[in-house]
Formats: structure tokens, sequence, C-alpha cells
């Protein structure tokens, strides 16, 4: 390794050790402020000094409900990632809607979907006035793969050219795909086409990170001002490409230990059952699992006839009320899906058309792991369709460890699944049916379905692609490849007097973003 990156990797790993490991003890925080917690206030005098006038129009209140991660490489929960988000920034980020709009990198380019060049702001800076460059991106890239960080995966996850051989040790971290032409322009080569690079790169993984480990130096819209086990406290960044849009000066995170929600303006997660709530659709789905492999499950009429039997609406209100009751394999809102119907008539014609009837039932296996919550959704799905005499059910529970290894053995029938996107972007959940995909349990191979997946790779043709993206989800919808019962949704809480947070698919709320309506 060269002296430049060495330097790199040990700042990385040590800002990783304190910063990672560290909770809600008193962290490392820049020098030129006082740090002291008993100067701080606590969350009750905040609290207190805020509600004895009008909110204040410069002081941004919110809460964590997890310890806060001060890590991109560590972040544990979706929740964590809002601190994150209003410290540092990548390439790109998302808009209040969940689209994903240009962060660092003001614009980019590709002729073939594999060679990407992001050109970077100009005058970009760290939060302590140092320049901001291209080889910053690149160093936290090679960093974040020679890591014991368990997002160091998502590399090869991107397709990043050489990714696979860094992770496993088999080739150098400079082999890379990532290479910094010039203090403002990156290449980024992948090993494969992928259009959707852009939104893939707002993960919090990817955003850049200073190297010198004495004290927190960040690039997004605030930095870190003081901190104590009690409270963080984050102050403008005077240096942010796009301060002069930042309306709330400070943001103060305090732990989520007051008895009402009102004491707060943000609060995400929430822990409670509250009448105020909003809830967030998450880019999270529950759904049973076919495997196709499976010869009484093989048919798209019999799987059609299990679809048909199930009322989601019943079963998501009964149990799991604040999700999204859905039959759409995709998040509801991701290219218009439409749910299938409830036709319990339908199905049993269905079933009588395949040879199975009262004499001659269809015997199906369903496993599901043996938590309260699956436990319950899981009985009231087996209900219902046992319903018909035309099917036997066997349910059979298991621990959450077993699930999953039956799950990678493809040793089940049907069986209780979800999936959880890293970016917002139909390929993230229409890959799980691609043939060649690692992520493909169900056995699903369908050569019309790959060449439309890999057509769509490979087009350069925005409209054709979100034609084709359309095509593969109806023919997943079609064909009932997988049992859709909800999509996740995240409880948030929003003052009244917060304005700018809209519901998005990522569950994300920037601070920069916010500002207050006070009445006069």
């Amino acid at each position: 390794m060269d002296n430049a990156f060495l330097t790199w990797l040990k700042s990385a790993v040590i800002f990783g050790i304190v910063f990672g490991l560290s909770g809600c003890d008193k962290l490392n925080s820049p020098k030129s402020t006082n740090t002291a917690a008993e100067e701080q206030p606590t969350q009750s005098q905040s609290i207190e000094q805020e509600n004895t006038s009008k909110p204040s129009r410069t002081l941004l209140t919110r809460a964590f409900t997890h310890t806060p991660s001060f890590e991109p490489w560590f972040v544990r929960y979706p929740e964590q990632e809002n601190l994150l988000r209003d410290l540092y920034e990548g390439l790109t980020a998302y808009d209040s809607e969940g689209r994903i709009v240009p962060g660092i990198a003001e614009s980019w380019q590709t002729k073939d979907n594999k060679t990407w060049i992001f050109t970077l702001r100009e005058g970009l800076r760290w939060s302590n006035g140092d320049p901001l460059v291209a080889q910053d991106v690149m160093l936290s890239w090679q960093a974040l793969s020679q890591s014991n960080s368990p997002l160091r995966s998502y590399l090869a996850y991107l397709n990043l050219k050489n990714a696979k051989g860094v992770l496993e040790k088999n080739k150098p971290f400079k082999s890379l795909g990532i290479y910094a032409e010039n203090d403002r322009t990156l290449r980024i080569e992948l090993d494969k086409p992928t259009p959707y690079l852009p939104e893939m790169l707002a993960h919090i993984s990817l955003v850049p990170q200073y190297s010198d480990p004495d004290y927190p130096v960040t690039n997004g819209a605030y930095m870190i001002e003081s901190e104590s086990v009690k409270s963080i406290h984050l102050t403008k960044n005077p240096y942010y490409w796009q301060k002069n849009n930042v309306a709330f000066e400070r943001v103060e995170y305090l732990p989520f230990i007051a008895t009402k929600l009102s004491d707060f303006d943000v609060v995400v997660d929430v822990p409670e059952v509250n009448a105020d709530l909003q809830h967030f659709p998450q880019l999270c789905g529950y759904f049973y699992e076919f495997n196709l492999k499976d010869p009484k499950v093989a048919k798209a009429d019999v799987r059609k006839a299990i679809a048909s039997l199930v009322s989601v609406t019943n079963i998501v209100n009964n149990e799991i009320p604040a999700a999204i009751p859905s039959s759409y394999f995709l998040p509801k809102a991701m290219l218009n899906g439409q749910d299938s119907r409830w036709e319990p008539v339908v199905a049993e014609q269905l079933l009588a058309q395949n040879k199975i009837d009262e004499k001659h039932p269809l015997h199906l296996n369903v496993l599901y792991d043996d938590a309260p919550l699956h436990l319950n959704i899981a009985q009231r799905l087996v209900g219902q369709l046992t319903q018909s005499d035309m099917l036997r059910v066997d349910a059979q529970p298991v621990n959450w460890q077993t699930l999953q290894t039956k799950r990678q053995k493809g040793d089940f029938q049907v069986i209780r699944s979800g999936w959880c996107a890293d970016f917002n972007h139909p390929m993230a959940f229409l890959g799980l049916f691609y043939s060649k995909s690692p992520d493909n349990k169900n056995g699903y191979a369908n050569a019309e379905y790959d060449q439309l997946f890999e057509q769509a790779l490979k087009s350069l043709n925005e409209k054709e692609r979100s034609e084709i993206y359309l095509k593969l989800s109806e023919k997943i919808q079609q064909e009932n490849l997988a049992l859709p019962l909800f999509q996740y949704t995240t409880p948030v809480y929003l003052s009244p007097t917060i304005m700018g947070a809209k519901k998005n698919p990522v569950g994300v709320i920037y601070s920069k973003d916010l500002w207050r309506k006070v009445e006069s």
C-alpha cells in the first residue's frame, strides 16, 4: 500500500473505533468548541427553555430512539441515518420525496451504463475549510473495502469493477473501479451495465469521510458543535455548498425519554402508538415465497388460486394496522402498482381446472418463524386458505435461524419472507426474479423475464427502461411469483409547526430541508 492510503486507512480505522463503539458515551468533539457536559443544557432544561416562548425559528429539536452512530460504516438502524445525513453528503442524495438528486456531484454521464463520469461541484469544502476533492471520495471507498464494516459488501452490490476480488483480498485495493482523474472528476467503472447507479450512490456507506482522526470533520449541512451522553448539538456548516437554503442554524438531538411527543419537532421510528403519527412507507415488503421448483406450486394458475383466497386487508388490519396492505410485490408507489383482487370463487375454478378438488386436495406446507407477530399473521393466512375444502395446509412454525437455513437451501414449499431495498429503484425488487441473481431463492427461471431484465440494464433510453420495468412487474403479478401481504411503514412524529417534510419511501428527513411556520 502507498503511504497516503496507509495514513488514510489508519485514520479511518481510528475514527471508526472512537465513534463506532462509544455509543452514548461522551465522544470526541471539535477542538474549537466547549465540550464539557456540565455546561450543556440537559434535555429537560432545553425543552423548558424552548417552551417558555414561541418555538424557535433557528433551533430544531429531534429525538434519537436508538443509540446514535457517528460512523456511516457501522450504522445499524435506518433511524440512525438521519443524524449521519445531517453531517455527511455523498455523490447523490434524496429530495424530500425520496427521489434521487445531485449531492456533492453536480452532474454525471455514461455512454454504456458501465463507465460513469461524475463531476463534483466547484469549491466544495469540509467543515474545517479544507478543500473536498474527488480523491477524498476514492480513498473513502478504498478504505471501506479494507475495513471490517458489514456494509463493505455494498461495493460489490454496486457492481463496482473488481470489488469482489478486492473484498476477498485476491486483488489490490487500487484495482477497485473508482478513480480520481482530477480534483473534480471521478471515473467509476462497473463489471456490468447498471443504469440505476446514481440511485445506489445515496447509500450512507458511500459518503466521503475526512482522514484526520483528531476530531470529526463533516461535509453535510451541519457539523458537530458538542455532544455528551445526554445530547448532541449540531450547528450549520459554514462551508456547505447550499448553506444559504438551510433554515435552522442549530439542530439538537436528544434521547427519547420524554413523556410527550410535543417536546420534540421530529421523532422518527416512534416507539409508541399515537394518533398524531404519520406513517412513512418503507422500501420493505412482507410476503410469502413459493418454491417454484416444487411441482405442487409450479403452475401459475395454482399460485393465482392460492393468492385469490387471501384478503391482505383482513390480515393487516387485524395484526399490524400501521402497515400498508398490499398484494403488489413492489412498493405501492413504485410503477403505480395495483393490488390483485380477492376472488375466492375464481380460486375454486382454477383449482378444479388443475384436477384439484375435495377428494384430491392440494396439500401445502407453510413455513414461518415462531415470533408472536409472524405466528399471528401465519395463523390468519392459514385460516383463510383452509376455508377452501380443496386445500389442506400443514402449518410449520420454526425459529428464525431454521427459517433462514431452509430458505437458503430451497427446503420449503411456501415460506415466510421479506425484502428491504438499499436504494429507491424498481430493479432493487425486480432482480429477485432474475435467474442469475444470487438473491433469487425461489427458483424462478424464465427466458423472457431474463431477456427483458438484461435489456433494461443495457438500455440508454430512460423511457424504454421504464416500459421494461413495468412489463417485468406485471409478469410478477400475472404469474403470482410471490404472495405479498403488506409494505412496512415507519412511524414519524412531526410538530405542526415544522414544514418541508413529506412522506417518502426512503424514510429520510434531512434537517436542512425543514423550516418552522410560526404564527405572528
